[in-house]
């Protein structure tokens, strides 16, 4: 003989029992989604950092090619530059003389590429930039 408060209390144990296991399955698929979301970010924020430090790395070796040059005009280029670890590099300087000089550097950092190019259209007295951009 069954008593009929028992097969409801064992009745309403299964549907706690399938709530809780209902609940416990969206709070993890919850939290898994959330993991995999700020993994993402991570990774996104490393490679916009990377990119920054590339592309400002490749402006620092432009800078410095740009007093070589204003100090000895006949500076060619064609040189890597160590700054806090990292390498950028300047390659071979276009033309010659006082006026339409082209300098194009470049950094690689990690998996992040940067190159400028500077064209300056008169160096001395007074050092004129007519062009300074990323190229890609």
């Amino acid at each position: 003989m069954n008593k009929p408060g028992l097969v409801e209390k064992v009745k309403n144990g299964y549907i706690a029992l399938i709530s809780l296991i209902i609940i416990g399955a969206i709070v993890l698929i919850s939290v898994l989604a959330l993991t995999f979301i700020t993994i993402s970010q991570t990774q996104n924020m490393i490679s916009q950092n990377q990119s920054l430090k590339s592309y400002y790395l490749a402006n620092a070796c432009a800078h410095y090619a740009i007093l070589q040059l204003q100090d000895n005009v006949s500076y060619g280029g064609n040189e890597t530059i160590e700054v806090d670890s990292y390498n950028c590099q300047v390659e071979q300087i276009l033309d010659s003389g006082n006026a339409n000089r082209i300098i194009n550097t470049s950094s690689n950092v990690a998996s992040s590429n940067a190159k400028i190019q500077v064209i300056i259209s008169q160096l001395k007295p007074r050092t004129i930039i007519s062009s300074w951009q990323q190229i890609y």
